[in-house]
């Protein structure tokens, strides 16, 4: 007999296996899905058909040659999507790419945080929007006036054409990752005079389908003097005109 369908396992089944799901979010919600399903499976109501007189001889003459109910393992019961095996665990995670793509406007309106594409498998904790109140120099390490920068807790972005530690191919972009603090004022920056810059700069560009992304250590000398998350690195990733922070915990 199947589960007992009320409307409370109804619901978490369509958070669970529907085009928006979002139970994976929901600890609590994932636990009682689990509790409803097992329950019905404990279920002992279960209608068996009367058997007529010629049934019953033909069951006689099969049970010398069919195995014994005892001898006959019973079959094990399903378990929840979030305790089976690694194989199906993947094949749950590309179901719920798919659902995400599918419902991206409901997923945008849901999460506070616009995934960006990265192929490190670090965990994304920030997207980046351009900042409207940053005042960079034009000409400060190749951006231009109306350009893209962006900041994260100390940490400016410039989004140039070339970068000081990589070479851009074309007009691919490419970041550069430096501490706001060190950014000078734009009315006392003179770039026909010369400037100088006393910290550590990090950076990267766009590489065939390769976007700009650069990474910062969290640790060292080569470490960022800001209030950065615990952790190994962070990576920033260009895509478009935002940009998504990765976070490598370690």
């Amino acid at each position: 007999m199947g589960i007992p369908v009320t409307d409370e396992l109804r619901a978490l089944r369509a958070r669970a296996y529907g085009p928006a799901a979002d139970i994976h979010l929901d600890p609590a919600a994932m636990r009682r899905l689990e509790e409803l399903e097992e329950a019905g499976r404990r279920s002992p109501a279960v209608e068996l058909p009367v058997a007529t007189p010629a049934d019953v001889a033909v069951a006689d003459e099969d049970a010398a040659a069919s195995p014994s109910a005892a001898d006959v393992a019973p079959p094990a019961p399903e378990l929840p999507f979030w305790r089976r095996p690694r194989v199906r665990t993947a094949k749950w995670a590309v179901g719920l790419v798919v659902a995400a793509l599918l419902g991206a406007g409901l997923t945008y309106s849901v999460v506070a945080i616009t995934p960006v594409s990265t192929s490190s498998g670090a965990e994304q904790i920030a997207t980046l929007t351009p900042s409207t109140t940053l005042r960079i120099p034009p000409g400060y390490f190749g951006w231009e006036d109306g350009g893209s920068a962006f900041e994260y807790a100390g940490l400016t972005i410039l989004q140039t054409s070339n970068s000081f530690i990589a070479a851009g191919v074309g007009d691919a972009p490419c970041i550069q990752v430096l501490e706001t603090r060190l950014v000078p004022d734009p009315q006392e920056f003179d770039e026909a005079g010369g400037w100088s810059y006393d910290g550590n700069l990090w950076g990267g560009c766009s590489v065939g389908a390769f976007p700009a992304s650069a990474a910062v250590p969290l640790s060292g000398e080569g470490a960022p003097k800001v209030d950065l998350p615990d952790g190994r690195a962070l990576q920033f990733v260009l895509e478009g005109d935002r940009v998504g922070v990765f976070l490598d915990r370690g």
